[in-house]
């Protein structure tokens, strides 16, 4: 379920408590989904550059940055728009909620 829908499902006639408990939920979905887009990529590849360097017997610390690295900027490339999409949306249903909860 996306943010924006689960916005719209807090912004009922919900008690305060229970509001704020889905909208935390709703939150740490949020920053867990987009966390994981950009870190299982790099736990994959940090993984098989370590067996690579097991198995070649070569340690260098810079051979398991870059691809990391790499990784990070072609995610981000990939599915940035994306989640910074999701992270507006959340934060600009969330602010139409709140100005109609003081109304």
């Amino acid at each position: 379920m996306s943010g924006v829908a689960i916005m719209a499902a807090v912004a009922g006639d919900m008690p305060d408590d229970r509001m704020l408990a889905t909208l935390t939920r709703a939150a740490v979905m949020l920053f867990a989904r987009d966390a994981a887009t950009f870190l299982v990529p790099m736990l994959v590849v940090a993984v098989v550059v370590g067996l690579i360097q097991t198995i070649v017997s070569v340690q260098e610390s810079s051979l398991s940055f870059l691809p990391k690295l790499l990784t990070l900027v072609a995610m981000l490339a990939i599915a940035g728009e994306g989640v910074m999409q999701g992270l507006g949306d959340f934060m600009t249903s969330g602010l139409l909620d709140m100005v109609a909860a003081i109304h």
